[in-house]
């Protein structure tokens, strides 16, 4: 770098490290992925969130997405958003089960009827996991 004016670059340093101060960052190694004291850790099962600054097991989910998004919410100390995003789970987890069942209409009846009511269904599920989805997101991503 040809010019460069050090006084700039300790500004650019400043403000650098103070928004990294207050932006929790993952960090993954292995299994695991660490926001801050908390860790999302994977097996063959789903994914266990655990606080080490509490030294406790949040708690077990299906989905990378909500291990994230509370693992999130434990590193930034919101733990009261916690229980909203339980709730966004379990919906997601509905809809998610109840698209695979239409899924699975679709494939293998021979009813013209029924087929075009599971497909309508299914698309509606769909689009319901992608709506609670965002909603999960924006605990992640502080929006």
């Amino acid at each position: 770098m040809k010019n460069t004016n050090p006084e700039l670059i300790k500004i650019l340093e400043d403000i650098v490290d103070t928004e990294l101060d207050q932006t929790p960052l993952p960090v993954v190694k292995g299994n695991s992925i660490r926001i801050k004291n908390a860790v999302v850790r994977k097996n063959k099962h789903g994914y266990h969130v655990f606080d080490l600054a509490e030294k406790q097991h949040i708690g077990y989910w299906q989905t990378k997405l909500t291990a994230v998004a509370i693992a999130h919410c434990v590193a930034t100390k919101q733990k009261q958003s916690i229980n909203n995003i339980k709730y966004l789970d379990n919906k997601l987890s509905k809809h998610y089960n109840d698209a695979v069942f239409y899924k699975h209409t679709v494939e293998n009846t021979k009813d013209e009827l029924k087929k075009e009511a599971a497909l309508m269904r299914f698309e509606i599920a769909i689009e319901d996991c992608w709506v609670i989805r965002e909603q999960i997101e924006n605990y992640i991503f502080d929006k």
